[in-house]
């Protein structure tokens, strides 16, 4: 049994702004997270992939085109994907 785990792609980084309380509540949360052994990166980019499939998924029923291509700025954007 391996405890090797390959990751699915190469990650990169954003920026998002956020209230400075919420910023400082991340700060806290992070220190908490640390200290307990806890990747909170991780936990925060799960929520991020899901809140981004769910945005997407909303953004094709607004548009009317959940079942096709999605174009945006010039861009196809396939239907299963996060984009």
């Amino acid at each position: 049994m391996g405890v090797l785990k390959r990751k699915d792609e190469r990650t990169q980084t954003i920026t998002v702004r956020v209230p400075e309380s919420i910023k400082a509540e991340l700060d806290r949360l992070r220190e908490e997270s640390n200290a307990a052994w806890f990747d909170l990166n991780a936990m925060l980019s799960e929520a991020v992939i899901r809140v981004t499939k769910q945005i997407r998924e909303e953004l094709r029923k607004v548009s009317g085109k959940a079942n096709g291509t999605n174009r945006s700025n010039g861009l196809a954007v396939s239907g299963g994907g996060v984009a």
